[in-house]
């Protein structure tokens, strides 16, 4: 993959979150959603970063169990949305505008990052890249939770690159990169870590925890 394609990918995030007028203040209705603060909380985790939090509903709902929460995307109108949600309702978040590919923390910054539905939108080597800088900024075993959805069978026009990563060109999604990663390759690049469960729920999404 070449700068260019993931430059396009970055463009589709703008776009789509430009068209959002105010952050969805619902939370979604996700099986796992009441069990993240109960993981966090038994990993002894109270700084935790968002990772593409958009315009922060896991970021408000993070911060509303106790924790100290930084969300960081790489829209800064999601951002701002996020930063006016969370000041409606009198909290402290950080939010930052950043690619999540090029973290902008120190080492040691969080004891852990929650990571829902991000992978999917980065290839394999990008996705291996990110995760070594998580391994960097995360405390001495630190935690990680992710949701990494079961996509890319659906409609829509697209060209493959080598590592099965779709590239969208219809209008709707021209430039997003979809991947969908399998049970082994995730197992391949959480290598590095100690994964405490890997688990498939109804869906097909896939929930993983593991420590650095």
């Amino acid at each position: 993959m070449n700068n260019e394609v993931y430059q396009k990918n970055i463009e589709f995030w703008q776009r789509a979150w430009n068209m959002v007028k105010t952050p969805y203040t619902h939370m979604p209705d996700l099986p796992y959603l009441a069990s993240i603060p109960g993981g966090l909380h038994k990993a002894g985790a109270r700084r935790v970063l968002d990772l593409g939090c958009g315009s922060g509903w896991l970021a408000i709902f993070l911060s509303h169990a106790g924790f100290f929460v930084t969300g960081i995307d790489l829209s800064s109108h999601a951002i701002e949305l996020g930063r006016s949600w969370a000041d409606k309702e009198g909290l402290e978040i950080e939010f930052d505008c950043g690619d999540v590919t090029n973290l902008p923390y120190p080492p040691g910054s969080f004891d852990a990052v929650v990571a829902n539905s991000i992978f999917e939108h980065l290839t394999h080597s990008l996705a291996s890249a990110t995760l070594s800088q998580l391994k960097t900024i995360l405390v001495p075993g630190g935690t990680f939770f992710g949701c990494f959805d079961k996509v890319g069978g659906g409609p829509g026009q697209y060209y493959e690159l080598p590592d099965k990563t779709h590239v969208y060109t219809d209008k709707g999604r021209a430039g997003m990169l979809l991947r969908c990663f399998s049970d082994n390759e995730l197992r391949s690049l959480f290598a590095g870590w100690t994964i405490q469960s890997l688990q498939t729920i109804e869906t097909g999404s896939r929930l993983l925890w593991a420590n650095n």
